[in-house]
């Protein structure tokens, strides 16, 4: 995937005007990640990446150590880590799930975009809203029966490419039932 059809991504959430467009393709940074890589919110790792080719999920761990799943990302789908405790937009944590081509832009290219266009801050309201409305799908799929809940699923998300343990930790069930509705598909 080009810059321009990663631009053109974003500017369909807002009308970009051409220069907005064409500084947002020189800020973008490319980089390729390995199944199992983990991007962590910290000084050094950028806050938004899209989604070029992969798989990634959102999780956090309990006190126990137990992951509980609240995420799926796939290709052209925009990923926002949180900045602070609070953030209920976006995930801490994020884990390839395959190997994965993911564009960025450093903290100092956002600063730099939010500050000289006025489309950037419509652009970032306007991706934060998306992000809030796809992290909703969750909650609407577990207030399902569990077995309509992944029916659902299915449909919006590629499952064929998931973990049976993901796809039950997102739905907020046991793997066992996930692999007797299944069963029961089939």
């Amino acid at each position: 995937m080009n810059n321009f059809e990663i631009t053109n991504h974003f500017a369909s959430f807002y009308p970009l005007g051409q220069p907005f467009m064409t500084a947002l393709s020189k800020a973008l940074i490319h980089k390729q990640f390995k199944k199992g890589d983990v991007l962590r919110r910290n000084g050094h790792t950028p806050m938004i990446w899209y989604v070029q080719d992969g798989l990634a999920k959102g999780y956090y761990q309990d006190q126990e150590g137990k992951e509980h799943v609240t995420r799926f990302w796939k290709q052209d789908q925009v990923m926002l880590l949180a900045s602070g405790p609070g953030h209920q937009t976006a995930a801490d944590r994020i884990m390839l799930l395959e190997d994965s081509r993911l564009s960025t832009f450093s903290d100092s290219s956002i600063l730099y975009l939010y500050h000289t266009f006025a489309e950037a801050p419509k652009l970032s309201s306007k991706i934060i809203l998306n992000d809030r409305n796809y992290s909703e799908q969750r909650s609407f799929l577990c207030s399902l029966p569990t077995a309509q809940g992944y029916a659902e699923f299915q449909e919006n998300f590629p499952a064929e490419r998931l973990l049976l343990k993901d796809i039950a930790s997102y739905l907020e069930t046991t793997p066992g039932r996930i692999s007797e509705i299944r069963r029961n598909i089939d």
